[in-house]
């Protein structure tokens, strides 16, 4: 019997388990990922995510993921939103 083992938050033999089954069949590395952008106004855009492709297979998420952008005023916006870079920022911090 297995014990498992979390490290960090992540399930180690889970992470293993992809690594070997990828060294095995290194198709099931390929990955694509989507999302959908919608102008609402002026700076301010919309963007929702539902899922991905990845491990061979169409996969959906559990739930929608909705983000939205936009500008502060200085820069023409409403500052309805993180801006772009912000998001970006975020995306290279996680």
């Amino acid at each position: 019997m297995s014990q498992e083992k979390i490290l960090n938050g992540v399930d180690v033999e889970i992470v293993t388990g992809l690594i070997n089954a990828i060294n095995e069949k290194p198709d099931l590395a390929k990955s694509k990922f989507r999302a959908n952008n919608e102008w609402i106004d002026g700076g301010h855009n919309r963007t929702t995510v539902t899922g991905f492709y990845s491990a061979g297979q169409e996969i959906s998420h559990t739930q929608r993921f909705v983000m939205d952008a936009d500008e502060p005023p200085i820069m023409a916006g409403h500052d309805q939103a993180a801006n772009p870079v912000e998001h970006l920022l975020n995306a290279l911090a996680t």
